[in-house]
């Protein structure tokens, strides 16, 4: 037995040696072209996103980590890049104000993510972000506003990243909510069946982070291998042959739940990674986004090759890179985090994350109840999402009428919080506007705040305070998938039956946004079913198009009276239009 177990050991050794000197040389080539495409991408746009600056944060580090030799100056260059929202002078106050606040998971969460890699400290910051995250959760799961397949559109990939940065980055304060957050979505991830690799894949990582026991971690690894293809690799959806993007992801997640680089099924996938690099050094992955629609900002080249396909295949090339950077051995722990020694005044901590006894101690000593920061950030403001905070300084004289210099005021970020109805109530009570005022310019208004957290509760308390029923509330509900908030500012007056410039309609977001339960509810409102866009599409044009990997979206429009004989620019019929895209499954729909 001593013999056999030590034969098998000095295999696996054997194995592992064999492999390193492959995959060092795999990703010895791919890092230049990476890194210069990187460069290239924060010179010419800042906002951040996930593929040329989160995945490279990551990469380069865990690169630098395993002893790979990297350029410094860009990965300085684009993290300096990534993380403008958590340093300098107005940082703080932007992250209460919620002035940047675009969609917390992935983007704030993956932001995290990358800041804990690059060693980031926490901070009053970092501490703010993190807990508007928790309080975003919803049955246990969190949901993403972005629909771009796949990086970008799976509630696993948004449940999983908003798990890590709240580990990370969540205050000592908060803890007991941010275990209790943590327990919710293990359950969500243990009870919710993955449809993607995507899914699979973020799945695995969540309960990883998340701590879950050996045998659920066991469960999803299986789930995840079941998914690998004969050739080695991983496919985005079945049906679709397998690319890096999906395998390297896989096999990164395979990883870190503890699977050897020596066991078979990880050396197959690895394989195929290294047998389909291009010389250049970077790897091929062919866009989903193959719709008309703009649901990004304009596409341009950063130097990396494939045209159209450029960024799925820069992401792919990263996942791939750090799948196979994974099977290294380390040579450095990383930079160690250290929470920073705090420069805010103590009373900012206090009122962002402490008790009402502890700000009322401070309330008692002096502390003016109306101190507010030179952005004109005010202690209500701080306290808002808490109604205990907001009723003791209401009635300490906190004027509830304050607002920043961003004209952001304590009920806008009150609503942008799920949860916080009884401080909106206060607030309001106490003379805050319910609206946007004449004259005011704010990014979002408290009732967009509210319908984007799906919060039914604050959506209904501000339309009754006279909020008015926007357009741009119901789109960003429709958006994050939330029908009672559509049902509710539709009977509130909200205007559905409009269109973009383009001519798309709502019918048509709802279905480029793959939010299939917002069709017989739109439907019903009036909006046009069969309405074409400057594009020649239909709602059901674009279901047919786009492949989120089920029926769903086909079979609730034709469900609504859908006219499937309807054609496109091209004379296409959306079932012609689903076979000439390959989508097997949308074609057999429409039939």
């Amino acid at each position: 037995m001593r013999t056999a177990i030590w034969l098998a050991f000095a295999v696996s050794r054997a194995a592992a040696a064999e492999h390193a000197p492959d995959a060092r040389a795999a990703i010895t080539r791919a890092l230049p072209v990476l890194q210069r495409s990187a460069a290239e991408f924060v010179a010419q746009r800042a906002c951040v996103s996930c593929h040329h600056n989160i995945l490279p944060v990551l990469m380069l580090r865990l690169a630098r980590d395993r002893g790979v030799l990297i350029d410094d100056s860009v990965l300085q260059t684009v993290e300096t890049k990534t993380f403008r929202a958590l340093r300098g002078p107005s940082a703080l106050d932007q992250a209460i104000q919620a002035a940047n606040l675009n969609d917390p998971t992935p983007n704030d969460s993956f932001l995290l993510m990358a800041a804990h890699a690059a060693a980031l400290p926490p901070d009053l910051t970092t501490g703010v972000y993190a807990r508007r995250l928790l309080g975003w959760q919803r049955d246990g799961h969190w949901v993403t506003s972005d629909f771009r397949p796949p990086h970008s559109s799976s509630n696993f990939t948004a449940t999983a990243t908003a798990v890590r940065a709240i580990r990370f980055y969540l205050p000592e304060e908060l803890r007991a909510e941010g275990e209790a957050g943590v327990q919710r979505a293990r359950q969500w991830l243990i009870g919710t069946r993955p449809a993607s690799t995507e899914d699979a894949t973020f799945r695995l990582l969540g309960l990883v982070w998340a701590e879950a026991s050996p045998a659920d971690l066991d469960r999803a690894r299986k789930d995840l291998l079941a998914r690998q293809l004969p050739a080695g690799g991983w496919p985005e959806l079945p049906g679709y042959e397998p690319d890096a993007y999906s395998t390297g992801e896989a096999l990164y997640a395979l990883h870190e739940s503890g699977m050897s680089p020596t066991d078979p099924a990880w050396r197959r996938g690895a394989g195929l990674l290294m047998s389909t690099q291009a010389p250049d050094g970077t790897w091929r992955v062919r866009t989903r986004m193959i719709s008309p629609a703009e649901v990004s900002p304009p596409y341009f080249t950063t130097g990396f090759p494939y045209g159209k396909d450029e960024y799925l295949s820069y992401a792919g090339s990263c996942w791939a890179v750090m799948a196979l950077l994974a099977s290294l051995p380390p040579v450095a722990s990383g930079p160690s985090v250290t929470r920073s020694a705090e420069e805010s005044p103590a009373w900012i901590r206090s009122a962002l994350f402490g008790t009402p006894k502890q700000l009322s101690a401070l309330l008692d000593s002096g502390l003016d109840p109306n101190s507010r920061t030179t952005s004109g950030t005010t202690l209500l403001m701080m306290a808002a999402p808490d109604p205990e905070k907001v009723r003791l300084l209401l009635a300490r004289g906190a004027d509830a009428k304050a607002r920043a210099v961003s004209g952001c005021d304590a009920v806008t970020i009150a609503a942008s919080y799920r949860g916080t109805a009884a401080s909106l109530a206060l607030l309001v009570q106490a003379g805050a506007e319910a609206d946007v005022p004449p004259g005011i310019r704010v990014r979002n208004s408290p009732l967009t705040f509210a319908a984007m957290t799906g919060d039914l509760e604050n959506v209904e308390l501000l339309l009754a305070r006279g909020a008015e029923a926007s357009s741009a509330a119901v789109s960003a509900a429709v958006t994050y998938g939330y029908p009672d908030v559509v049902r509710a500012l539709i009977t509130a007056g909200a205007p559905v039956r409009g269109t973009e410039a383009s001519g798309i309609n709502l019918l048509h977001w709802a279905v480029i946004a793959d939010r299939p339960q917002m069709i017989p509810i739109l439907a019903e409102a009036g909006v046009p079913l069969d309405a074409t866009d400057a594009n020649g599409y239909t709602p059901l044009m674009y279901a047919a198009t786009i492949d989120f990997g089920d029926t769903r979206l086909v079979r609730a429009l034709l469900q609504a009276g859908a006219d499937p004989r309807i054609r496109n620019l091209q004379g296409r019929t959306p079932r012609q239009q689903a076979r000439y895209y390959g989508h097997t499954r949308l074609a057999a729909a429409l039939r």
